[in-house]
């Protein structure tokens, strides 16, 4: 069996975005990152591939490069 990412434990930069959007999107992406942050084991790899399409959509909730670089400095 395949092992899904969840976006809490394992999908840091992919958390700051959904972190971002549930603070300060509107009405609709809020409620697609609140789904992605609170998605389980078993539902989240139901909901990341929308989860990356709305990502690149929705560029202002991207994090910054200083978090990045931090995110990356961390998976070393």
């Amino acid at each position: 069996m395949t092992e899904f990412l969840i976006a809490q434990n394992d999908d840091p930069e992919l958390l700051e975005w959904l972190a971002a959007a549930d603070e300060y999107g509107g009405g609709f992406v809020r409620a697609i990152a609140r789904a992605g942050l609170v998605a389980d084991l078993e539902n989240y790899p139901l909901i990341r591939p929308l989860l990356i399409q709305m990502r690149a959509k929705y560029l202002v909730y991207e994090p910054s490069d200083e978090v990045k670089r931090e995110i990356r400095e961390r998976e070393r």
